[in-house]
């Protein structure tokens, strides 16, 4: 259980006084809303207008959440949540009517066949489409299926891959795979007669992808880590990786976050700690701050995180420490694509004042705020008030705050972070992350002067087709997530 927010009863006031000109419409209409939508509503709007960041510039908003009239709150909430005219700023806050299935899906367990695959548009015409797979999960259907980074995939159960059918990709209970190879030399896609069946499974996906390190001779050492997630079961891991790359001297690092599309602000301040240089962690230097709303400023938030070698988070079951573990590191580069975001960006940016960074892909996501995940049953805790049941399992996601480094700058904001070096992921190339012939780490260890072959083909982008646009993607995109804690009290004066 997470440690509770010291929330005062001036809160129900508080909603009370937002839903006062709505009820006044029972009177008139009737209430035609379930006791679930009721709730739900008190629910949301008590949320939003206590932690949301843009809470003032959505308050007329605010009173769609009617709890008389309002009976597609979840809808309501993903409406209201803060534009700029037509721009949607905030794509993240988002009402749950099933909070421990998403509570479960940010820690990465979550009924899946445990692969990534990047589907491309073939023919606009027909909507055929193909799919590679960017990487797998270990201990998966996928792996045991024998999928790898590189395969093909044209058809999914006897049929032709389509803009209609691609999810099933993701959301289906068993699928069989026909597989097929790209010929760069006529630009098609040839069949084979492999087929993959698997079996969706409830797993943990791990998403420590890949770690080495590369001997570039001459006593240059280069570490490598692909990480898909910033989860808190994988931070004892993440420790031991770098004590061993310490260990081995490892001076730069390759850090692989293409695919990585958020989490838990505590992991990323733990691998800022082992990243920084050691006297700003012994200093205990500002690491990034937080921009809250009014509210949550006056309640005394803490607005800054420093560098720190402890993490003690009862909540959440987390005592570790990083003592030991700071690699020592003069040189990150940093692989990013569309697919960074949120913890992803917050880490690089943080650590642009520290030390050295040189960013390699294409152009990052752009989430440049900070959500908590926040239960009904927490909430009416906080109010000392008993939830309803007919809302025990909803939840929200809702954005806090805006994310700073040590010098006030957001480097994501707002369109994502610009690589220095551009170059594209390419999934179709036949080479596992972490060879030194994969695409953007061949970039990487060119910059440290490793030379490569000019007939080295594999070393170039080949893939001729658009993405289709709108992808699923990991419960942990766009999301950077804070967790409630004992030194956030929201105080209320009556």
């Amino acid at each position: 259980m997470r440690k509770k927010f010291n929330l005062k009863l001036f809160v129900i006031i508080c909603c009370l006084s937002l839903f006062n000109s709505c009820t006044e419409e029972k009177a008139e209409n009737g209430r035609i809303t379930t006791d679930e939508q009721y709730h739900a509503n008190i629910f949301a709007g008590t949320s939003l207008e206590t932690f949301y960041y843009w809470n003032k510039d959505i308050s007329n908003d605010l009173l769609r959440l009617n709890p008389e009239t309002n009976t597609d709150p979840i809808t309501t909430v993903n409406e209201i949540r803060y534009h700029e005219g037509d721009t949607e700023v905030d794509k993240w806050t988002m009402l749950t009517d099933d909070f421990e299935s998403f509570n479960s899906s940010l820690e990465g367990v979550t009924t899946t066949y445990g692969y990534q695959p990047i589907t491309y548009l073939l023919d606009e015409s027909t909507g055929q489409c193909v799919s590679a797979v960017a990487y797998v999960y270990q201990d998966s259907p996928a792996e045991k299926a024998g999928l790898k980074r590189g395969d093909i995939i044209y058809a999914i159960d006897g049929k032709p891959l389509t803009v209609n059918n691609y999810t099933d990709l993701f959301y289906s209970s068993q699928i069989t795979l026909s597989l097929a190879t790209y010929d760069a030399t006529i630009n098609m896609i040839v069949p084979t007669e492999q087929t993959v069946t698997m079996q969706a499974v409830e797993m943990y996906e791990n998403p420590i992808l890949c770690h080495k390190t590369i001997d570039l001779g001459n006593g240059n050492k280069i570490g490598y880590l692909a990480y898909s997630s910033f989860d808190l079961n994988s931070i004892p891991e993440l420790i031991e990786i770098c004590k061993g790359f310490k260990a081995e001297g490892i001076k730069k690092l390759v850090l692989d976050l293409r695919y990585n599309g958020g989490g838990y602000v505590i992991t990323e301040n733990v691998l800022a700690s082992m990243f920084a240089p050691q006297e700003a962690v012994d200093a205990k230097a500002v690491f990034e701050k937080e921009d809250y709303n009014e509210l949550l400023t006056a309640s005394g938030w803490s607005s800054v995180t420093r560098f720190t070698t402890t993490f003690d988070y009862e909540s959440v079951g987390l005592n570790v420490s990083t003592e030991g573990a700071n690699i020592g590191l003069e040189h990150i580069y940093a692989l990013i694509s569309g697919n960074t975001a949120s913890a992803s960006e917050a880490l690089i940016g943080g650590l642009m004042p520290y030390m050295p960074i040189t960013v390699i892909g294409e152009q990052s996501h752009g989430k440049y705020c900070t959500g908590i995940p926040l239960s009904s049953t927490e909430l009416y805790e906080m109010m000392e008030e008993r939830v309803p049941n007919a809302i025990k399992n909803w939840g929200i996601y809702v954005m806090i705050s805006i994310y700073m480094n040590s010098e006030n700058e957001t480097p994501c904001m707002p369109n994502g972070l610009t690589p220095d070096i551009k170059a594209t992921d390419d999934p179709m190339q036949p080479v596992q992350l972490g060879d030194e012939n994969e695409a953007l780490l061949r970039v990487a260890l060119e910059k440290e002067g490793k030379q490569y072959p000019e007939t080295n083909a594999l070393s170039r982008s080949i893939i001729p087709w658009q993405k289709v646009k709108g992808q699923p993607q990991k419960a942990n995109f766009g999301k950077r997530i804070l967790l409630p804690a004992a030194d956030r009290p929201i105080t209320f004066k009556k």
